[in-house]
């Protein structure tokens, strides 16, 4: 990410495609980069604390998830979005599958590091989630009405349509994410993580 931040900062907007938004691609990149590096680091405990394997491995588990969810958006910055053209809308399947992980990761998270209690991780992760998807959705329109990126309306269609849409996906997506926590609460999850009762 750092490498692709220095790159897409000084080189020359026109060796990109039109639909790239280069300079913002770049400032985004620097900001994934420090977000993956650093945000983890807040869910690490000492190696001698009581627990300290299965809390670590929580951290290590969502700077996972955090990497799969900046790498699949800038999958889609670099052109898949681009394959709304033969069919395929790859926002409305990265707002469906970040939204499910999400809900896996976060509620893993909070039962594995805090220790909160099953039922109320998953209420957790689902507001966060829910409310993290209201606010990307704010945040594409005003980025695009004030720094002037083109990030809200990637389809060139109705663009309230389009939000509407986005929102559906984030919610079956998290909505299927509780059902397998549910389903699966007293099975591991992710590299021997267990969420209990």
């Amino acid at each position: 990410m750092l490498a692709s931040g220095i790159f897409l900062l000084i080189s020359p907007i026109r060796w990109f495609p039109e639909f790239y938004d280069v300079r913002y691609m770049g400032i985004a990149a620097f900001i994934c980069a420090a977000a993956i590096f650093f945000l983890p680091k807040i869910f690490l405990v000492p190696a001698g604390a009581p627990g300290a394997e299965k809390k670590n491995k929580s951290a290590d588990l969502f700077q996972v998830g955090l990497s799969l969810a900046i790498i699949n958006n800038a999958l889609g910055d670099m052109g898949l979005y681009q394959l709304y053209k033969v069919g395929f809308e790859y926002d409305k399947f990265i707002h469906l599958t970040t939204s499910f992980l999400a809900i896996l990761i976060i509620a893993t998270v909070l039962e594995g590091r805090f220790e909160v209690r099953v039922f109320y991780s998953i209420l957790v992760a689902l507001i966060i989630v829910v409310f993290a998807g209201l606010f990307w959705e704010l945040f594409e329109y005003l980025s695009d009405t004030v720094l002037k990126t083109h990030i809200y309306g990637v389809y060139g269609v109705n663009i309230n349509s389009d939000t509407q849409f986005d929102i559906l996906s984030n919610v079956v997506g998290s909505l299927a994410g509780v059902l397998v926590l549910f389903f699966k609460k007293r099975s591991s999850v992710f590299g021997g993580l267990k969420i209990k009762n």
